[in-house]
């Protein structure tokens, strides 16, 4: 956005509900500082008598925010962490979720913009177009994001059950808006363009009426005053990508016995569709030819180009390995772990490309993939537990932060990290949490 009190005129009428907010905030560090009797206290003393008007229908949703639909925080202020009543810990887990989809928010538009490009370089360099540099222009800022995370809570009217985690990024992705341009001189130039959000345009768009704005501007207020992206940071720690991949694991791996960039489809049961069998034989064929691993990427080639954008993009996950990705994965074609399931489902049969977010197949990390597996099927039928993984080739198999497809016989094809590429590992032992059939895919018995 431009300065900030273009940014904060949206909320103009909103101006006596963020001094509420504001108020309330600071009840909520006096929550945390003296748990909730101590809270009630600084209540009184904080807001009385304005509050009282509000307290019924404002007080415990504003507390909420960010301390339930932002940060998820009933479990530390309230101690549901401990609470066996499936009500409550259901309620604990989507707040969890959505609360790790919001902190990730400048994470996934990094990756967003990332996967973009990623795609437009391997679209003109199979075209002939050598792109010698990328130059990205981001007008996007934190009060965006903020925005993004205030319209789409007032847009659910702050209901759990009508959010999702892969429901918030869907939405913030549609909200991206970019423009490319080729810049030709000595050196040709991919320049991608960023465009800053309007939350006025976006309100309009999405319906909202008066009380709608009014709410939505009330919640960008107390984001922003609370400094809520940096303050509640540390719980969502887990969130954050590891770049190298799981280097967590010390047994034993199967790396493949040939070296090739093709991708043929010749053994697809059903190449003009998606589908489980073709996604594990996939699979299979980036480890026979033991593809690479580098962050971001998803079965395009690694160009220099390429390369050097992700040097840039990722200067501490894939810049501290850019001695060993250049001597061993340059000019292959790699994937990180999630990127081996969605190369599959963006590959275009016809032509042999792979694009960006085709088929139906969203574009998530490997947490957000298996919670969108979850919350599109039955528990048991679509997902489950290790202990009940059946015998069905081309599932994903799931651990916090990492992703695999099984290709049935007890193992597993993973892009484990940046040292080890694709590689076949036995399923048993290897730590997965969970299966789950992804829903872009048809999935089929072994013929």
């Amino acid at each position: 956005m431009g300065n900030k009190d273009r940014q904060r005129s949206g909320a103009q009428t909103a101006a006596d509900l963020a001094r509420a907010a504001r108020a309330i905030y600071n009840v909520i560090r006096a929550a945390l500082a003296a748990g909730l009797k101590g809270a009630a206290v600084a209540a009184v003393k904080e807001t009385l008598p304005f509050l009282v008007k509000l307290v019924i229908g404002i007080l415990i949703a504003v507390m909420l925010i960010p301390m339930l639909i932002f940060t998820a925080l009933p479990n530390i202020f309230f101690g549901y962490s401990a609470s066996d009543t499936p009500a409550v810990m259901d309620m604990t887990s989507q707040a969890l979720s959505i609360g790790g989809a919001y902190m990730s928010m400048e994470n996934f538009e990094n990756t967003q913009v990332d996967s973009v490009i990623t795609s437009l370089i391997s679209e003109y360099e199979d075209q002939g177009v050598k792109i010698d540099r990328v130059e990205v222009d981001n007008s996007m800022r934190e009060e965006d994001l903020l925005w993004l995370i205030a319209i789409n809570s007032a847009a659910h009217q702050q209901d759990l059950n009508t959010m999702s985690a892969d429901q918030v990024l869907e939405f913030c992705s549609s909200k991206l808006s970019t423009s490319v341009s080729l810049l030709s001189g000595t050196e040709t130039t991919l320049k991608i363009t960023v465009e800053s959000l309007d939350p006025e345009q976006i309100m309009e768009d999405l319906g909202f009426d008066t009380d709608a704005k009014t709410w939505a501007g009330a919640l960008y207020e107390t984001l922003f005053e609370s400094d809520a992206l940096n303050e509640y940071a540390d719980y969502f720690e887990s969130y954050k990508p590891d770049y190298s991949g799981d280097g967590s694991w010390s047994g034993e791996v199967e790396h493949g016995t040939s070296y090739g960039n093709e991708i043929d489809i010749s053994g697809f049961v059903s190449p003009g569709t998606k589908n489980n069998l073709d996604l594990a034989a996939y699979a299979i064929q980036a480890w026979e030819n033991n593809w690479g691993y580098v962050w971001g990427t998803y079965g395009n080639v690694l160009t220099e180009s390429l390369f050097d954008y992700k040097l840039q993009q990722y200067p501490e996950g894939v810049g501290d390995y850019e001695d060993f990705i250049r001597e061993n994965w340059l000019g292959r074609r790699t994937a990180d772990c999630i990127g081996l399931l969605k190369g599959y489902a963006w590959l275009d049969t016809t032509d042999m490309t792979i694009g960006y977010a085709e088929n139906g197949a969203p574009d998530y990390g490997a947490n957000q993939m298996y919670q969108y597996v979850k919350e599109r099927g039955e528990a048991g039928e679509d997902y489950g537990g290790m202990a009940s993984l059946p015998e069905i080739p081309g599932l994903m198999l799931w651990k916090e932060g990492h992703a695999g497809v099984y290709i049935g016989g007890g193992y597993a094809i993973e892009a484990m990290g940046t040292q080890y590429g694709v590689v076949k590992t036995e399923v048993d032992g290897r730590g997965w949490k969970g299966w789950g059939k992804l829903p872009f895919l048809e999935y089929r018995e072994v013929e």
